[in-house]
C-alpha cells in the first residue's frame, strides 16, 4: 500500500510537471510533542526502514534510481538527515543529544533502505546533533551518509538551514558545502549564494573538487531523473491530462489507506458498526471540515485559513457517512455543537487537533484540550440525554485523551484520513444486516500516553508504561470493552 500511494502521488505530481518531491520523511519521531510527528511513520525504527524503500520505488519506479526514471514517476528525497526526530524536548529544529550508536540505530534506520531503492537526493536536517547542527557536519554527511552508505545521489539543505551555522551568511556558506552539502535551499538569496560560493572556490575557500563532487551529483540525478530527455513541461507525454488528476483508480487508494489506518481504541458492547438504518447524528469541530481532516502541508503551509469550497474534489467525513446511509434508509444529520431537533439514535462526534505544521505544532505537553473541555462537554451533554457517542478523533499524534474516552461508546483514531472522509464511513457504517464492511485493520505505530506529561514513551525503553501500547488496535471481533482510565 505505501508504495502503491507513492505510484499515485508521483503519477499526479508528473501530470503537473513535477519532477522532484521533498519525500520521503524517515524521522522516527521518539517525543510527540514535536509537532512534525505526524509526518513520521512510526516511533518504532524497523516500520521506518520498511516503509522508506517501498516509498521511493513508488515515487522512483523500481529500479528508477539506477536505470533512470520512467515517465509518470519522479525523484524521490528522504529526510531530514539526520536526527529530527530525536531532538530533546521534541522541539523543532532543536538538538539530538544522544550516543553516535543511538543515533545511528534508531534515527538512521530509514536511509540504508531509501538509498538501496535508489533515492536520489538527501535532505539535510536543520536540527543539531549533540550541539552541532547538521548543515556543518562533516562527519555525518560526508563520512556517514555519502562514503559508509554508499549514497551517491546529492543533498540538500532544508530552507536556509545554512544559516543556523555560525560561521555562514544567508548568501554564503562555504562551511556546509566542505562538509558535504551539495545544493543550497536558498529560495530568496540563490543568485549571491551562486555569486559567493563561486567566489569561494576561487579563493580555495572550497576546495575544486569538492564543487566538482557536488556538481557530479546533482548532474547524476538530473539524468537519471530524465531531465535532460524529458522535454519541455508542455511537451511531456502526460502534459495537460488533468482528467487523471483525482481520478478514481487514484481516489480508491487514497480512500484505502484512510480505511487500513484507522485505530479502533474503544468499541463498548459493540456500538460500532454503526446500523446504517439509524439516525445519526453527526457532530463536531471536524464533522464538516477537510481542511482539519488533512492537517498542515496541505493548500497552505500550515493548513489554516482553507473553507470547504478549497477542497471541491474531497470528501469529508460527515458527507462519507451520509452516503453510507443513504441507501439503507437511514439519515444522517449534520449538526453544530451536538444540538438537534430530533434525538438521534447514535451522535458521531468528530473533534481534534486544529491544522499545524513545523513548529507551529510543538506542544509542551500531549493533554489535548488544556483547560477547554468543550469538546468533553458535547459528549457529556450527548451522553446525560441517553445517547450513544462514538468519537472520531483527528490528530498527528496520540493525546492524552482519557476523559473522552471514558465519556465515549466507542472510540477511533482516525490521523490526517485527506480528502477521502469516505474511508472512515467505510469502516465504522455498517451493511444492511448490521455487518461491518471493511474490519478495522490499523494498529498503533505511536504509544498511547497514559499521563499529559508523559514525554518521551516508545516501545522498547525502560520504564515503558503506555495507556495502549505500540501495536495495539481493536478488531470488530475483539471485546471493545475499556475499564474507566
Amino acid at each position: 500500500l505505501i508504495q502503491k500511494i507513492g505510484e499515485v502521488t508521483a503519477d499526479e505530481m508528473s501530470l503537473a510537471s513535477v519532477d522532484w518531491t521533498f519525500a520521503p520523511t524517515v524521522a522516527v519521531a521518539r517525543d510527540k510533542r514535536w509537532g512534525r510527528s505526524y509526518e513520521s511513520y512510526s516511533e518504532n525504527p524497523a516500520d521506518v526502514a520498511a516503509y522508506a524503500g517501498r516509498m521511493v520505488e513508488g515515487l522512483q519506479g523500481e529500479g528508477g534510481g539506477v536505470n533512470g526514471i520512467k515517465p509518470g514517476h519522479i525523484m524521490s528525497t528522504a529526510k531530514h538527515f539526520l536526527g529530527d526526530g530525536g531532538t530533546k524536548d521534541g522541539k523543532d529544529q532543536g538538538d539530538a543529544e544522544m550516543s553516535e550508536a543511538d543515533l545511528a540505530r534508531i534515527h538512521g534506520a530509514g536511509y540504508p533502505p531509501a538509498i538501496e531503492a535508489g533515492a536520489l537526493s538527501v535532505m539535510i536536517s536543520f536540527s543539531s546533533w549533540n550541539g552541532q547542527k547538521m548543515a556543518g557536519n562533516k562527519r555525518l554527511i560526508t563520512g556517514a551518509l555519502k562514503q559508509r552508505m554508499h549514497f551517491d545521489g546529492f543533498t540538500i539543505t532544508d530552507w536556509d538551514a545554512h544559516r543556523q551555522l555560525e560561521s555562514c551568511a544567508k548568501d554564503d556558506c562555504p562551511e556546509a558545502m566542505n562538509a558535504g552539502v551539495d545544493m543550497f535551499m536558498a529560495p530568496d538569496s540563490w543568485k549571491p549564494m551562486y555569486e559567493n560560493t563561486l567566489a569561494d572556490v576561487k579563493a580555495g575557500i572550497i576546495p575544486m573538487s569538492r564543487l566538482d563532487d557536488a556538481v557530479r551529483r546533482i548532474l547524476r540525478a538530473k539524468i537519471k531523473g530524465g531531465l535532460f530527455t524529458l522535454g519541455a513541461p508542455l511537451d511531456r507525454p502526460l502534459s495537460g491530462k488533468w482528467d487523471q488528476l483525482g481520478s478514481p483508480e487514484h481516489r480508491a487508494i487514497a480512500r484505502q489507506a484512510v480505511r487500513e489506518s484507522l485505530v479502533l481504541i474503544k468499541n463498548e458492547n459493540h456500538t460500532l458498526p454503526l446500523d446504517p438504518g439509524a439516525r445519526i447524528l453527526v457532530t463536531g469541530s471536524g464533522a464538516n471540515d477537510i481542511g482539519k481532516q488533512s492537517g498542515g502541508w496541505t493548500i497552505t503551509w500550515q493548513g489554516t485559513g482553507n473553507s470547504r469550497a478549497d477542497f471541491p474534489n474531497g470528501e469529508t467525513i460527515y458527507e462519507g457517512i451520509a452516503e453510507a446511509v443513504k441507501q439503507a434508509g437511514g439519515v444522517a444529520t449534520l449538526s453544530d455543537n451536538g444540538f438537534y431537533k430530533e434525538k438521534p439514535d447514535v451522535a458521531v462526534v468528530v473533534i481534534g487537533e486544529d491544522p499545524y505544521a513545523e513548529f507551529q505544532g510543538d506542544r509542551t505537553n500531549l493533554d489535548y484540550q488544556t483547560g477547554d473541555r468543550s469538546d468533553l462537554e458535547m459528549i457529556h451533554k450527548l451522553k446525560s440525554a441517553g445517547i450513544k457517542v462514538v468519537t472520531v478523533f483527528l490528530s498527528g499524534r496520540p493525546l492524552w485523551t482519557n476523559p473522552e474516552i471514558n465519556a465515549s461508546d466507542a472510540f477511533v483514531e482516525a490521523w490526517l484520513p485527506g480528502t477521502e472522509g469516505g474511508g472512515v464511513a467505510d469502516v465504522i457504517v455498517g451493511d444492511l444486516n448490521k455487518q461491518p464492511r471493511y474490519d478495522f485493520k490499523g494498529k498503533l505505530t505511536f504509544s498511547w500516553p497514559k499521563y499529559a506529561n508523559q514525554g518521551p514513551l516508545n516501545v522498547g525503553t525502560p520504564g515503558y508504561d503506555p495507556l495502549f501500547p505500540y501495536g495495539y488496535g481493536l478488531t470488530y471481533a475483539d471485546i471493545g470493552d475499556v475499564p474507566q482510565l
